[in-house]
């Protein structure tokens, strides 16, 4: 039996030294994050046998805050470029295939979309997407590491950051399923017209939907105020009339339903 789990980094900042997607690191809020949900998940999961992480800041950032509460020293994790990067759920997979079989426990730590669709190549119906800071744990009942095949992992747990009161919170979420909507459509569109599929289409692909997304984010934030301003009125509407009282209706017997 081998266990994969996958860790999405944590909320970083917008924008790295100089423009930077690759060093953008986390903010105040994401690193709370990350020691949340690795006490949280830390009774579970133990020590891992192998730790890897995409280079890339933010992640990294979030794997070393795992490893110090599951107490892995830092040396330890070990950093894979192709894991900073648009990969297909198949190149994914062929990184798998050279994980150490000595290994019974390995963690990643990395980016989406990649990981919300290795997760669906890997466990059969997992149709969620793995938010910032989100930890998906898989058991896969295969002996070596080489043998594992799409379709094979059972989901053990899939742990979400705390709920997202902070409404920029739900605007960046929302605008991460769209990058994830956007991104899937334009690359069926792509293959369709008959461009073959690679690491640099996904890549092209995937920044393709990240500015369209940006782009469309203040239509999202109308949306958002508009269902906010909604609930505000409903909560305070509901606030203003005392229980019991209202308008008055004739008693009638309702049927009984199921606790």
């Amino acid at each position: 039996m081998k266990r994969l789990i996958l860790v999405r980094h944590a909320t970083a900042v917008d924008r790295g030294p100089e423009g930077s997607d690759f060093h953008r690191g986390l903010k105040k809020r994401g690193k709370r994050e990350a020691q949340v949900m690795a006490e949280r998940v830390a009774p579970v999961l133990g020590t891992p046998d192998q730790i890897f992480s995409s280079p890339a800041d933010r992640a990294l950032q979030t794997a070393r805050i795992f490893a110090d509460r599951l107490g892995v020293p830092a040396e330890r994790v070990v950093l894979r470029e192709e894991l900073y990067g648009g990969l297909l759920p198949d190149e994914f997979l062929h990184i798998v295939h050279r994980f150490d079989d000595g290994a019974g426990t390995v963690m990643v730590f990395g980016h989406d979309p990649c990981f919300t669709e290795f997760a669906a190549h890997m466990i059969p119906n997992f149709t969620d997407s793995i938010p910032k800071a989100g930890v998906v744990v898989m058991e896969i009942a295969r002996s070596t590491w080489r043998t594992v095949h799409a379709g094979d992992a059972r989901l053990v747990q899939f742990e979400r950051p705390p709920a997202k009161d902070d409404p920029k919170r739900s605007k960046k979420g929302t605008t991460d399923r769209m990058v994830l909507a956007l991104g899937s459509g334009i690359l069926a569109a792509v293959l369709e017209s008959g461009v073959e599929n690679s690491r640099e289409v996904t890549r092209l692909v995937t920044r393709a939907a990240t500015r369209l997304a940006r782009d469309l984010r203040p239509f999202a934030k109308e949306k958002f105020a508009a269902d906010e301003k909604k609930k505000t009125k409903k909560k305070k509407k509901k606030e203003r009339t005392p229980k019991g009282k209202g308008k008055k209706t004739a008693r009638t017997k309702s049927p009984r339903r199921p606790a």
